[in-house]
Protein backbone atom coordinates (compact mmCIF):
# COMPACT_ATOMS: atom_id res chain seq x y z
CA UNK A 1 0.00 0.00 0.00
CA UNK A 2 1.03 3.67 -0.91
CA UNK A 3 1.32 6.12 2.30
CA UNK A 4 -1.37 7.54 1.65
CA UNK A 5 -3.81 4.52 1.53
CA UNK A 6 -2.61 3.64 5.01
CA UNK A 7 -3.22 6.80 6.63
CA UNK A 8 -6.66 6.03 4.95
CA UNK A 9 -6.97 2.77 7.04
CA UNK A 10 -5.62 4.53 10.09
CA UNK A 11 -8.40 7.00 10.11
CA UNK A 12 -11.11 4.45 9.04
CA UNK A 13 -9.92 2.11 12.11
CA UNK A 14 -9.82 4.83 14.39
CA UNK A 15 -13.28 5.83 13.70
CA UNK A 16 -13.96 1.74 14.07
CA UNK A 17 -12.36 1.64 16.96
CA UNK A 18 -14.63 4.72 18.39
CA UNK A 19 -17.63 3.13 17.32
CA UNK A 20 -17.39 -0.86 18.45
CA UNK A 21 -19.69 -2.88 20.01
CA UNK A 22 -18.76 -6.19 21.40
CA UNK A 23 -21.69 -8.59 20.47
CA UNK A 24 -22.32 -11.95 21.94
CA UNK A 25 -23.03 -14.52 19.18
CA UNK A 26 -23.47 -17.75 21.24
CA UNK A 27 -23.66 -19.23 24.10
CA UNK A 28 -25.07 -18.04 28.02
CA UNK A 29 -24.17 -15.32 29.34
CA UNK A 30 -23.53 -11.17 29.23
CA UNK A 31 -25.00 -9.83 25.73
CA UNK A 32 -21.83 -7.74 25.18
CA UNK A 33 -18.95 -6.45 27.17
CA UNK A 34 -16.73 -3.39 27.25
CA UNK A 35 -13.94 -3.03 24.61
CA UNK A 36 -11.48 -2.88 27.53
CA UNK A 37 -12.35 -5.92 29.26
CA UNK A 38 -12.63 -7.94 25.11
CA UNK A 39 -9.55 -6.17 25.10
CA UNK A 40 -7.76 -7.92 28.12
CA UNK A 41 -9.49 -10.97 27.86
CA UNK A 42 -8.79 -11.66 24.18
CA UNK A 43 -4.53 -10.53 24.42
CA UNK A 44 -4.74 -12.81 27.56
CA UNK A 45 -5.89 -15.72 25.33
CA UNK A 46 -3.80 -14.80 22.55
CA UNK A 47 -0.75 -14.88 25.23
CA UNK A 48 -1.36 -17.75 27.40
CA UNK A 49 -3.50 -21.21 27.48
CA UNK A 50 -6.96 -21.15 28.80
CA UNK A 51 -9.14 -23.67 29.57
CA UNK A 52 -12.38 -20.98 29.49
CA UNK A 53 -13.33 -20.37 25.54
CA UNK A 54 -15.71 -18.06 26.74
CA UNK A 55 -13.85 -15.19 24.78
CA UNK A 56 -14.73 -16.81 21.30
CA UNK A 57 -18.20 -16.19 21.76
CA UNK A 58 -17.92 -12.43 21.05
CA UNK A 59 -17.17 -10.77 18.09
CA UNK A 60 -16.52 -6.85 17.39
CA UNK A 61 -18.78 -5.09 15.82
CA UNK A 62 -18.91 -1.13 14.23
CA UNK A 63 -22.08 0.11 14.75
CA UNK A 64 -21.68 3.12 12.29
CA UNK A 65 -22.93 1.55 8.86
CA UNK A 66 -21.05 4.22 6.70
CA UNK A 67 -17.33 3.75 8.56
CA UNK A 68 -18.06 -0.84 8.12
CA UNK A 69 -19.23 0.32 4.56
CA UNK A 70 -15.92 1.83 3.86
CA UNK A 71 -13.65 -0.30 5.51
CA UNK A 72 -15.41 -3.30 3.50
CA UNK A 73 -14.61 -1.02 0.21
CA UNK A 74 -10.99 -0.22 1.23
CA UNK A 75 -10.44 -4.44 1.84
CA UNK A 76 -12.29 -5.10 -1.59
CA UNK A 77 -9.90 -2.97 -3.60
CA UNK A 78 -6.20 -3.79 -1.47
CA UNK A 79 -7.40 -7.84 -1.90
CA UNK A 80 -9.45 -7.59 -5.18
CA UNK A 81 -6.96 -10.80 -6.50
CA UNK A 82 -8.12 -12.85 -3.68
CA UNK A 83 -12.12 -12.17 -3.75
CA UNK A 84 -15.22 -13.30 -5.60
CA UNK A 85 -18.67 -12.88 -4.97
CA UNK A 86 -17.88 -11.02 -1.72
CA UNK A 87 -15.97 -14.01 -0.72
CA UNK A 88 -12.16 -14.70 0.51
CA UNK A 89 -10.52 -17.90 0.78
CA UNK A 90 -7.61 -17.49 3.15
CA UNK A 91 -5.05 -20.58 3.99
CA UNK A 92 -6.49 -21.18 7.59
CA UNK A 93 -8.83 -22.98 5.73
CA UNK A 94 -6.83 -25.65 4.44
CA UNK A 95 -5.31 -26.38 7.86
CA UNK A 96 -8.22 -26.15 10.46
CA UNK A 97 -11.25 -26.43 8.14
CA UNK A 98 -13.84 -23.89 6.69
CA UNK A 99 -15.96 -22.57 3.96
CA UNK A 100 -15.01 -24.49 0.32
CA UNK A 101 -16.26 -21.35 -0.69
CA UNK A 102 -14.46 -18.83 1.16
CA UNK A 103 -14.39 -16.85 3.99
CA UNK A 104 -17.61 -13.32 3.96
CA UNK A 105 -15.58 -10.36 4.24
CA UNK A 106 -17.51 -9.30 7.05
CA UNK A 107 -15.25 -12.01 8.81
CA UNK A 108 -11.95 -10.78 7.41
CA UNK A 109 -13.39 -7.36 8.77
CA UNK A 110 -13.86 -8.70 12.16
CA UNK A 111 -10.07 -10.72 12.15
CA UNK A 112 -8.81 -7.23 11.49
CA UNK A 113 -10.92 -5.26 14.13
CA UNK A 114 -9.40 -7.89 16.67
CA UNK A 115 -5.95 -7.28 15.89
CA UNK A 116 -6.50 -3.58 15.90
CA UNK A 117 -7.82 -3.60 19.70
CA UNK A 118 -4.83 -6.20 20.93
CA UNK A 119 -2.50 -4.95 18.73
CA UNK A 120 -3.14 -1.62 17.69
CA UNK A 121 -3.98 0.33 14.68
CA UNK A 122 -0.53 0.54 13.65
CA UNK A 123 -0.07 -3.42 14.30
CA UNK A 124 -3.21 -3.73 12.31
CA UNK A 125 -2.39 -1.69 9.16
CA UNK A 126 1.35 -3.15 9.37
CA UNK A 127 -0.45 -6.52 9.24
CA UNK A 128 -3.43 -5.57 6.30
CA UNK A 129 -0.58 -4.07 4.27
CA UNK A 130 1.62 -7.39 4.81
CA UNK A 131 -1.82 -9.79 3.75
CA UNK A 132 -1.95 -8.26 0.31
CA UNK A 133 1.38 -8.38 -1.00
CA UNK A 134 3.27 -11.29 1.66
CA UNK A 135 3.56 -14.95 -0.21
CA UNK A 136 4.08 -17.34 3.20
CA UNK A 137 2.08 -17.22 6.69
CA UNK A 138 3.91 -18.78 9.18
CA UNK A 139 2.87 -21.81 11.82
CA UNK A 140 4.10 -24.51 13.45
CA UNK A 141 3.50 -28.57 14.14
CA UNK A 142 3.71 -29.58 17.64
CA UNK A 143 3.81 -32.79 19.38
CA UNK A 144 3.41 -33.25 23.36
CA UNK A 145 6.38 -35.40 24.17
CA UNK A 146 6.30 -38.29 27.12
CA UNK A 147 9.25 -39.67 29.08
CA UNK A 148 11.19 -36.41 29.41
CA UNK A 149 11.73 -33.23 31.02
CA UNK A 150 14.06 -30.43 29.74
CA UNK A 151 15.82 -27.84 31.89
CA UNK A 152 15.91 -25.15 29.49
CA UNK A 153 14.63 -24.68 25.45
CA UNK A 154 16.99 -26.66 23.15
CA UNK A 155 17.35 -25.96 19.73
CA UNK A 156 17.21 -29.31 17.69
CA UNK A 157 17.62 -28.31 13.97
CA UNK A 158 17.13 -24.96 12.38
CA UNK A 159 13.28 -24.36 12.99
CA UNK A 160 12.77 -27.20 15.31
CA UNK A 161 13.26 -26.97 18.86
CA UNK A 162 12.02 -28.92 21.76
CA UNK A 163 10.42 -26.42 24.56
CA UNK A 164 10.22 -26.92 28.42
CA UNK A 165 6.94 -26.25 29.68
CA UNK A 166 6.21 -24.01 33.11
CA UNK A 167 5.11 -25.71 36.01
CA UNK A 168 2.25 -23.18 36.68
CA UNK A 169 -1.10 -23.53 34.48
CA UNK A 170 -0.87 -19.44 34.60
CA UNK A 171 2.54 -19.60 32.90
CA UNK A 172 1.29 -22.12 29.66
CA UNK A 173 1.05 -20.69 26.54
CA UNK A 174 -1.31 -20.44 24.29
CA UNK A 175 -0.21 -22.94 21.71
CA UNK A 176 -1.52 -26.03 23.44
CA UNK A 177 -4.80 -27.51 22.73
CA UNK A 178 -7.55 -27.03 24.58
CA UNK A 179 -8.73 -30.42 26.45
CA UNK A 180 -12.33 -29.46 27.27
CA UNK A 181 -13.06 -28.20 24.05
CA UNK A 182 -11.41 -31.23 22.13
CA UNK A 183 -12.95 -33.23 24.64
CA UNK A 184 -9.20 -35.36 24.67
CA UNK A 185 -9.98 -35.89 28.47
CA UNK A 186 -5.89 -35.22 29.91
CA UNK A 187 -5.72 -32.83 32.91
CA UNK A 188 -3.94 -29.44 32.26
CA UNK A 189 -1.57 -30.64 35.25
CA UNK A 190 -0.22 -33.66 32.46
CA UNK A 191 1.24 -30.16 30.58
CA UNK A 192 3.24 -28.74 33.39
CA UNK A 193 6.73 -29.57 33.07
CA UNK A 194 6.33 -31.31 29.63
CA UNK A 195 8.29 -31.07 26.91
CA UNK A 196 6.93 -29.98 23.30
CA UNK A 197 8.40 -30.67 20.27
CA UNK A 198 8.13 -27.49 17.93
CA UNK A 199 8.66 -27.28 14.06
CA UNK A 200 8.59 -24.33 12.19
CA UNK A 201 6.26 -24.23 8.72
CA UNK A 202 4.73 -21.68 6.69
CA UNK A 203 1.84 -21.94 3.87
CA UNK A 204 1.86 -20.56 0.89
CA UNK A 205 -0.40 -18.31 -0.47
CA UNK A 206 -1.89 -16.83 2.99
CA UNK A 207 -5.09 -15.56 0.51
CA UNK A 208 -6.35 -17.00 -2.56
CA UNK A 209 -9.41 -16.56 -4.43
CA UNK A 210 -12.52 -19.13 -3.70
CA UNK A 211 -13.51 -21.66 -6.44
CA UNK A 212 -16.48 -23.99 -6.09
CA UNK A 213 -14.69 -27.17 -6.59
CA UNK A 214 -12.01 -26.58 -3.83
CA UNK A 215 -12.26 -30.18 -3.19
CA UNK A 216 -12.22 -31.94 -6.35
CA UNK A 217 -8.77 -30.06 -7.48
CA UNK A 218 -5.92 -32.80 -8.00
CA UNK A 219 -3.64 -30.21 -6.56
CA UNK A 220 -5.24 -27.44 -4.08
CA UNK A 221 -3.80 -24.20 -3.90
CA UNK A 222 -1.96 -24.11 -0.86
CA UNK A 223 1.42 -25.70 0.29
CA UNK A 224 3.10 -26.16 3.20
CA UNK A 225 6.81 -25.99 3.52
CA UNK A 226 9.04 -27.03 6.75
CA UNK A 227 11.07 -23.77 7.53
CA UNK A 228 14.57 -25.84 8.55
CA UNK A 229 17.78 -26.45 6.36
CA UNK A 230 17.94 -29.73 7.70
CA UNK A 231 15.20 -31.34 5.29
CA UNK A 232 15.66 -28.37 2.37
CA UNK A 233 16.50 -31.50 -0.16
CA UNK A 234 13.91 -33.83 0.38
CA UNK A 235 10.21 -34.47 0.64
CA UNK A 236 9.48 -33.36 4.49
CA UNK A 237 7.47 -36.86 6.09
CA UNK A 238 5.77 -35.64 9.12
CA UNK A 239 5.20 -39.05 10.21
CA UNK A 240 8.83 -40.50 9.73
CA UNK A 241 10.48 -37.47 10.80
CA UNK A 242 8.60 -38.03 14.57
CA UNK A 243 8.77 -41.50 14.15
CA UNK A 244 12.87 -41.38 13.98
CA UNK A 245 13.29 -38.62 16.10
CA UNK A 246 11.72 -40.27 19.01
CA UNK A 247 13.64 -43.36 18.10
CA UNK A 248 17.20 -41.86 18.36
CA UNK A 249 15.73 -39.77 21.62
CA UNK A 250 14.74 -42.52 23.41
CA UNK A 251 18.12 -44.41 22.70
CA UNK A 252 19.79 -41.31 23.35
CA UNK A 253 18.44 -40.71 26.85
CA UNK A 254 17.99 -44.40 27.68
CA UNK A 255 14.17 -44.51 28.03
CA UNK A 256 10.54 -44.26 26.34
CA UNK A 257 9.80 -41.51 24.28
CA UNK A 258 6.96 -41.41 22.12
CA UNK A 259 4.89 -38.34 21.40
CA UNK A 260 1.57 -38.37 23.55
CA UNK A 261 -0.05 -35.80 21.00
CA UNK A 262 -0.07 -33.91 17.94
CA UNK A 263 -1.59 -30.85 16.20
CA UNK A 264 -0.75 -27.57 14.65
CA UNK A 265 -0.85 -24.27 15.28
CA UNK A 266 -1.64 -21.22 13.71
CA UNK A 267 -1.35 -17.73 16.03
CA UNK A 268 -4.60 -16.03 16.38
CA UNK A 269 -3.23 -12.63 15.56
CA UNK A 270 -2.67 -13.22 11.47
CA UNK A 271 -4.98 -11.74 9.71
CA UNK A 272 -5.19 -14.78 7.28
CA UNK A 273 -6.33 -16.32 10.41
CA UNK A 274 -10.10 -16.17 9.73
CA UNK A 275 -11.30 -19.52 11.77
CA UNK A 276 -10.83 -17.19 15.29
CA UNK A 277 -9.03 -20.59 16.11
CA UNK A 278 -5.46 -21.74 17.01
CA UNK A 279 -5.12 -25.19 17.00
CA UNK A 280 -5.89 -27.76 14.70
CA UNK A 281 -5.71 -31.57 13.67
CA UNK A 282 -5.24 -32.82 17.51
CA UNK A 283 -4.35 -36.59 17.38
CA UNK A 284 -3.41 -38.42 20.29
CA UNK A 285 -1.17 -41.67 20.05
CA UNK A 286 -2.75 -45.01 18.83
CA UNK A 287 -0.86 -46.57 21.83
CA UNK A 288 -2.84 -47.28 24.97
CA UNK A 289 -0.18 -47.69 27.16
CA UNK A 290 0.67 -45.73 30.02
CA UNK A 291 4.17 -44.33 30.45
CA UNK A 292 5.65 -44.15 33.97
CA UNK A 293 7.80 -41.65 35.02
CA UNK A 294 10.50 -39.33 32.68
CA UNK A 295 14.06 -38.24 32.04
CA UNK A 296 16.06 -35.34 32.63
CA UNK A 297 17.48 -34.25 29.48
CA UNK A 298 20.04 -31.57 28.48
CA UNK A 299 22.16 -30.74 25.80
CA UNK A 300 24.46 -34.08 26.13
CA UNK A 301 21.59 -36.04 25.45
CA UNK A 302 19.79 -33.49 22.55
CA UNK A 303 23.71 -33.85 21.04
CA UNK A 304 23.18 -37.37 21.15
CA UNK A 305 19.97 -37.79 19.95
CA UNK A 306 20.68 -35.75 16.67
CA UNK A 307 23.79 -38.47 15.65
CA UNK A 308 21.86 -40.75 16.05
CA UNK A 309 18.77 -39.61 14.05
CA UNK A 310 21.47 -39.19 11.45
CA UNK A 311 22.28 -42.60 11.52
CA UNK A 312 19.00 -43.61 11.56
CA UNK A 313 17.54 -41.93 8.45
CA UNK A 314 20.87 -42.30 6.41
CA UNK A 315 20.84 -46.44 7.08
CA UNK A 316 21.01 -48.50 4.24
CA UNK A 317 16.90 -48.98 4.14
CA UNK A 318 17.14 -52.86 4.37
CA UNK A 319 18.89 -52.21 7.55
CA UNK A 320 16.64 -49.62 8.26
CA UNK A 321 13.37 -51.68 7.81
CA UNK A 322 14.97 -54.51 9.97
CA UNK A 323 15.91 -52.37 12.70
CA UNK A 324 13.09 -50.71 13.66
CA UNK A 325 11.36 -53.61 14.68
CA UNK A 326 13.85 -53.90 18.04
CA UNK A 327 14.02 -50.61 18.91
CA UNK A 328 10.28 -50.17 18.71
CA UNK A 329 9.81 -53.64 21.14
CA UNK A 330 12.54 -51.73 22.88
CA UNK A 331 10.93 -48.85 23.26
CA UNK A 332 7.67 -50.28 24.51
CA UNK A 333 9.29 -52.40 27.11
CA UNK A 334 10.14 -49.11 28.82
CA UNK A 335 6.68 -48.01 29.08
CA UNK A 336 4.03 -48.77 31.72
CA UNK A 337 3.32 -52.67 31.89
CA UNK A 338 3.38 -55.74 33.60
CA UNK A 339 7.16 -57.61 33.86
CA UNK A 340 5.37 -60.29 31.55
CA UNK A 341 4.73 -58.42 28.46
CA UNK A 342 8.49 -56.15 28.91
CA UNK A 343 10.25 -59.32 28.34
CA UNK A 344 7.90 -60.36 25.81
CA UNK A 345 8.82 -57.21 23.79
CA UNK A 346 12.38 -57.94 24.80
CA UNK A 347 12.52 -61.36 23.32
CA UNK A 348 10.55 -59.78 19.97
CA UNK A 349 13.28 -57.63 20.09
CA UNK A 350 16.02 -59.73 20.66
CA UNK A 351 14.98 -62.12 17.71
CA UNK A 352 15.22 -59.72 15.18
CA UNK A 353 18.25 -58.63 16.45
CA UNK A 354 19.91 -62.26 16.04
CA UNK A 355 17.76 -64.16 14.84
CA UNK A 356 15.90 -62.66 11.84
CA UNK A 357 17.82 -64.76 9.65
CA UNK A 358 17.81 -67.97 10.61
CA UNK A 359 15.45 -69.57 8.14
CA UNK A 360 15.70 -73.56 9.76
CA UNK A 361 13.66 -72.47 13.60
CA UNK A 362 15.91 -75.27 15.36
CA UNK A 363 18.28 -74.68 18.03
CA UNK A 364 17.06 -70.81 18.25
CA UNK A 365 18.51 -70.81 22.14
CA UNK A 366 21.93 -71.94 21.44
CA UNK A 367 21.88 -69.44 17.83
CA UNK A 368 21.00 -66.54 20.09
CA UNK A 369 23.29 -66.91 22.56
CA UNK A 370 26.00 -67.50 20.14
CA UNK A 371 24.99 -64.30 17.87
CA UNK A 372 24.63 -62.07 20.95
CA UNK A 373 27.75 -63.01 22.76
CA UNK A 374 30.13 -62.78 19.24
CA UNK A 375 28.55 -59.48 18.66
CA UNK A 376 28.99 -57.72 21.89
CA UNK A 377 31.81 -59.87 23.24
CA UNK A 378 35.31 -57.58 23.56
CA UNK A 379 37.15 -61.10 24.19
CA UNK A 380 36.49 -65.25 24.97
CA UNK A 381 36.02 -64.18 28.49
CA UNK A 382 33.80 -61.78 27.99
CA UNK A 383 31.87 -63.92 25.30
CA UNK A 384 31.74 -67.02 27.75
CA UNK A 385 30.04 -64.26 29.97
CA UNK A 386 27.65 -62.97 27.46
CA UNK A 387 27.04 -66.98 26.91
CA UNK A 388 25.38 -67.37 30.22
CA UNK A 389 23.64 -63.81 30.46
CA UNK A 390 22.38 -64.21 27.17
CA UNK A 391 21.17 -67.89 27.81
CA UNK A 392 19.55 -66.96 30.85
CA UNK A 393 17.83 -63.90 29.02
CA UNK A 394 16.39 -66.43 26.33
CA UNK A 395 14.88 -68.48 29.15
CA UNK A 396 12.87 -65.97 30.38
CA UNK A 397 11.72 -64.60 27.48
CA UNK A 398 10.67 -68.66 26.93
CA UNK A 399 8.85 -68.51 30.15
CA UNK A 400 7.25 -65.37 29.52
CA UNK A 401 5.42 -66.98 26.45
CA UNK A 402 4.87 -70.04 27.35
CA UNK A 403 3.47 -69.45 30.99
CA UNK A 404 2.71 -66.15 31.29
CA UNK A 405 4.65 -65.79 34.10
CA UNK A 406 7.53 -64.58 35.74
CA UNK A 407 9.35 -65.64 38.92
CA UNK A 408 10.27 -62.87 41.35
CA UNK A 409 13.87 -63.28 41.48
CA UNK A 410 15.94 -64.50 38.28
CA UNK A 411 19.46 -65.43 38.07
CA UNK A 412 21.60 -63.52 36.06
CA UNK A 413 25.31 -64.30 35.87
CA UNK A 414 26.06 -65.50 39.15
CA UNK A 415 23.58 -63.94 41.11
CA UNK A 416 19.82 -64.25 41.78
CA UNK A 417 18.20 -60.45 41.65
CA UNK A 418 14.53 -59.18 41.21
CA UNK A 419 13.19 -59.48 38.11
CA UNK A 420 12.72 -55.77 37.72
CA UNK A 421 16.40 -55.44 37.65
CA UNK A 422 16.99 -58.24 35.54
CA UNK A 423 14.52 -57.15 32.93
CA UNK A 424 16.74 -53.94 33.38
CA UNK A 425 19.81 -55.39 32.87
CA UNK A 426 18.40 -57.27 29.83
CA UNK A 427 17.38 -53.92 28.10
CA UNK A 428 20.59 -52.49 28.64
CA UNK A 429 21.70 -55.31 26.39
CA UNK A 430 19.36 -54.58 23.94
CA UNK A 431 19.97 -51.38 23.97
CA UNK A 432 23.63 -51.76 23.52
CA UNK A 433 23.11 -54.48 20.61
CA UNK A 434 21.21 -51.72 18.82
CA UNK A 435 23.42 -49.29 18.95
CA UNK A 436 26.52 -51.60 18.14
CA UNK A 437 24.39 -51.95 14.60
CA UNK A 438 24.06 -48.46 14.65
CA UNK A 439 27.53 -47.14 14.54
CA UNK A 440 28.55 -50.35 12.13
CA UNK A 441 25.91 -49.36 10.10
CA UNK A 442 24.50 -52.80 9.44
CA UNK A 443 24.17 -56.07 10.88
CA UNK A 444 27.03 -58.65 11.31
CA UNK A 445 27.48 -61.18 9.13
CA UNK A 446 27.48 -63.62 11.33
CA UNK A 447 29.88 -66.16 9.85
CA UNK A 448 32.49 -63.80 8.94
CA UNK A 449 31.69 -62.64 12.65
CA UNK A 450 31.95 -65.94 14.71
CA UNK A 451 35.42 -67.35 13.70
CA UNK A 452 35.72 -65.75 10.10
CA UNK A 453 33.85 -68.73 8.87
CA UNK A 454 30.41 -70.76 10.01
CA UNK A 455 30.84 -71.60 13.15
CA UNK A 456 27.41 -72.50 14.53
CA UNK A 457 28.80 -76.02 14.90
CA UNK A 458 31.36 -75.29 16.90
CA UNK A 459 30.79 -75.39 20.78
CA UNK A 460 34.24 -75.63 21.83
CA UNK A 461 33.56 -71.78 23.09
CA UNK A 462 30.49 -72.76 25.24
CA UNK A 463 31.77 -73.94 28.23
CA UNK A 464 28.85 -75.23 30.44
CA UNK A 465 24.80 -75.32 29.29
CA UNK A 466 24.14 -71.53 30.30
CA UNK A 467 20.35 -72.50 29.78
CA UNK A 468 17.74 -72.44 32.05
CA UNK A 469 16.61 -69.79 34.76
CA UNK A 470 18.07 -71.24 37.71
Amino acid sequence: MTEERKQELRQLLAEAIANLDIRRHSGVGPSSLPVEVYRTLLDQSWTFYSEDLGILSFDPHIVNGITKSKLLDFIRAEFAPFIREDQIQSASFFMMGGPTSGYPLDMFLKQLLKITIVRGIEGAVSAFDRGTKETHGPFQYMALLEGIRLEAEIQVFEGIRLVSLPLSSSELPHYLPNFSFTFLGPSISSLLGGTVLIIDASVSPIFHKPFPDLFQKDNLPFQVEVNSGKFLNFDFDMDDFYAEFCRALSLACNSAIQISLRWSFLAQDKLFNLNGFGVSGTSRKSDADSFRGFTEAGETQIDKAKCLYDRLVNLDSNVKEKLQIPIDRWIKSKTGGNPVNKMIDLGIAFEALYLSEIKERIELSFRFRLHASWHLGKDKEHRKELLTKFGQIYGCRSQAVHSGKLDEKVKFGGERVPISEFIEKAQDSCRESIMKILEDGRFPDWNDLILGGNAENDTTVLGEDPGGLG
